[in-house]
């Protein structure tokens, strides 16, 4: 029932998701020459063969399934590889970090039943790969009356998320059930979707813990470095709206007793560059934009970096490295803390971690890093930090212990789960 409803819904709200994409290009979240993208229409042409359909929403979903890729495209049916995204930012990550030859991108279109039949006639996959807890439900319909081979890989599901899909348990296991396996990235995941009836579901571990470091440009990094001298430097990674404001009171704080410490700011979208800039002008920071082609001066006390695709350069050079969307963030959850564990950072994190839950149960016990409750206890555990060398790189030494161990076997794990669905596709 709900399924036919949901239906119905999309077909009635077509004028409005016929205007989203021309609202959204006039936004920049959109590229103009794309949009028929959205409605299942696409200039490109689908090669002959067997072709594998990844979707993943954004940027965290995609750059996990990277080291997945080498994986399907050695299979012995040698599939194309077709990349859908949700955002306009991880369709330009993934044309930094992939060649245009390994991988066809498409913008996924909007969950309208007539679209979703024009995207699937054009492009026939012959198996499916979503990753994490985009379910849209006119897609997954899709999947399972066409009875394409499908996995969830990396599935997720909060507390507060299982709590409300517990009242609409059938409904879920339908949405679902186009799936012929689903990994989940945690035994708490795992414990939460079982609680939801799936029975087709297993443990593989989280993708992101065999995702590879992060790359970084070594020219620009020699710049960034031989600007920033000796001094003292602290990298807010991935901040979301109010971290921004709360970095500020941290850098007016630590500054009294380092006058030449220098905060870099990695915003999670960098279009909001401009605005904390003007945000924190007001405070009368001395302010540089990397977006603008600005250095940090000896004069700069913080520097954003609002470019796309380049935290890898950032984690390499900071020793110290707060990550964020973990204090104060609405609705939180974190962000990835393996991605500056490749880099020998010492890392904090605030204690909403709930999207990387292994995680954050398992690094600090690991001496890996150290998960904050508030602004002024990542302030004491920064100044003790800045402080104590020796600490930091005992701990940058253990973050990346952490990390070689988890890719050491992560990978075998997930394809043994896989192969199932490939021999099903005739993929193998």
């Amino acid at each position: 029932m709900f399924e036919t409803l949901y239906r119905s819904l999309s077909v009635m709200a077509t004028p409005a998701l016929a205007f989203l994409p021309k609202w959204r290009a006039k936004h920049g979240k959109e590229i103009s020459s794309r949009l028929n993208e959205r409605f299942g229409v696409s200039d490109c042409v689908r090669p002959n063969g067997k072709l594998i359909w990844i979707h993943g929403a954004s940027n965290g979903e995609i750059l996990s399934i990277i080291p997945l890729l080498d994986y399907l495209k050695s299979l012995p049916s040698a599939p194309h590889i077709l990349i859908t995204t949700m955002t306009v930012t991880a369709a330009q990550l993934l044309e930094k970090r992939l060649e245009k030859h390994d991988y066809i991108h498409q913008f996924i279109p909007y969950d309208h039943p007539q679209w979703i039949v024009k995207f699937h006639d054009h492009w026939q996959p012959d198996m499916a790969i979503w990753v994490e807890s985009e379910l849209w439900p006119n897609h997954l319909s899709t999947l399972k009356k066409r009875n394409i081979p499908s996995a969830l890989l990396n599935a997720r599901l909060s507390q507060k998320s299982a709590k409300k899909w517990t009242l609409f348990r059938k409904t879920f296991q339908s949405i679902t059930s186009c799936f012929d396996v689903v990994l989940a990235q945690s035994e708490p995941d795992l414990d939460r979707l079982k609680s939801l009836g799936l029975d087709h579901i297993q443990s593989a571990g989280n993708l992101k813990d065999i995702a590879p470091a992060l790359p970084f440009d070594p020219v620009a990094a020699d710049d960034i470095r031989h600007a920033i001298e000796s001094r003292p430097c602290i990298l807010f990674a991935s901040t979301h709206t109010p971290e921004e404001s709360m970095i500020a009171d941290i850098h007016a704080n630590l500054k009294k007793d380092h006058p030449e410490l220098l905060s870099i700011i990695v915003p999670r979208h960098p279009k909001r560059g401009e605005t904390i800039a003007h945000d924190l002008n007001k405070r009368d920071f001395n302010i540089a934009l990397r977006s603008l082609k600005m250095s940090p001066r000896p004069t700069t006390d913080i520097y954003i970096a609002d470019t796309i695709g380049e935290m890898g350069l950032f984690y390499h050079l900071c020793p110290i490295v707060y990550v964020g969307n973990s204090i104060g963030t609405i609705p939180g959850g974190g962000h990835n803390l393996h991605e500056p564990a490749w880099h020998g950072c010492t890392i904090l994190s605030g204690d909403s971690l709930f999207n990387f839950s292994d995680q954050a149960e398992n690094m600090p016990t690991s001496g890996a890093a150290i998960l904050v409750k508030n602004k002024d206890d990542l302030i004491q555990n920064l100044k003790q930090l800045l402080n104590d060398e020796s600490k930091c790189q005992t701990m940058a030494n253990n973050a990346h212990d952490y990390v070689l161990q988890k890719q050491a076997v992560g990978l075998d794990k997930i394809t043994n789960r896989l192969e199932p669905v490939c021999k099903k596709a005739k993929l193998l």
